[in-house]
C-alpha cells in the first residue's frame, strides 16, 4: 500500500519494526504448521533455494498399496530443558561438607611463644630520633595505637624531651602488633615486658 499522506519519522520506524516482527511471527507459524501437516508422497516435492540456485528434491516413500496413503513427517520434539537425575541428599536441607580430620601432634614441651610472653603486660616504648618530625610521630601514634590526639602529642613530647616515652601497656600480641606498625613507619621503638610485682 502506498499512501501519499505525511507520517512522522518516529511513527515510520515503529511501523517498520512492527512489520518485521509480524513477518517473523508469520514465518515461524508457517514453518511450524508445515511440519505438522499430513501430506501424500506425491505432495512431498520440496523446492528449496540454495546458495547457487534452486534445488528440487523429491521425497519418495515406497508404497505397499496402489493408493497413496497420507504420510506424517517424522518430527521429533525435544524438551526445552535438560533432564537431570535428582541430587540425593541425606536430609531435606542443603548439603553440608564435613570438616576434614586433622591429626594433631601432641608435644610435651610448652610452646616457645608462651614462654616468651611471660606476664600479660608489655610496654611499647618510643625513642627520640632526629629523623622523624614531631607531627609525624604524633600522627602515627593516633593511627597505629589509637591514642587520642592529645595523648599522642603528650607521648611524643615526653619522648622528645626525655628521650623515651611509654605508649602504653598491652598484652603481648597487641604490643607486638603496635611495635611492628610503628617500626614499619620508621619510628624507633621497642617492646619490654613489665614486672607487675613491683
Amino acid at each position: 500500500l502506498l499512501c501519499s499522506c505525511q507520517v512522522d519519522p518516529s511513527t515510520q520506524v515503529t511501523m517498520v519494526r512492527s512489520l518485521k516482527v509480524i513477518g517473523a511471527v508469520l514465518s515461524l507459524f508457517a514453518g511450524a504448521t508445515s511440519a505438522l501437516t499430513v501430506q501424500t508422497p506425491a505432495q512431498r516435492s520440496i523446492s528449496s533455494t540454495g546458495a547457487w540456485g534452486t534445488v528440487d528434491e523429491i521425497r519418495r516413500v515406497p508404497s505397499t498399496s496402489s493408493v497413496d496413503a497420507p504420510v506424517r513427517d517424522n518430527l521429533v520434539m525435544m524438551p526445552a530443558t535438560i533432564e537431570r537425575a535428582p541430587v540425593k541428599t541425606r536430609g531435606a536441607g542443603p548439603a553440608v561438607l564435613d570438616r576434614p580430620a586433622v591429626e594433631k601432634k601432641q608435644s610435651k614441651e610448652p610452646v616457645k611463644e608462651k614462654q616468651r610472653t611471660g606476664s600479660e603486660a608489655w610496654e611499647v616504648r618510643i625513642y627520640n630520633d632526629g629523623l622523624n618530625t614531631r607531627e609525624f610521630v604524633a600522627r602515627c601514634l593516633v593511627q597505629v595505637a589509637g591514642l587520642s590526639e592529645m595523648d599522642a602529642y603528650q607521648t611524643m613530647m615526653r619522648a622528645h624531651q626525655h628521650g623515651l616515652a611509654v605508649v602504653g601497656r598491652y598484652v603481648y600480641e597487641l604490643a607486638e602488633m603496635y611495635y611492628d606498625a610503628l617500626k614499619s613507619n620508621g619510628i624507633v621503638c621497642d617492646i619490654v615486658p613489665v614486672d607487675e610485682e613491683k
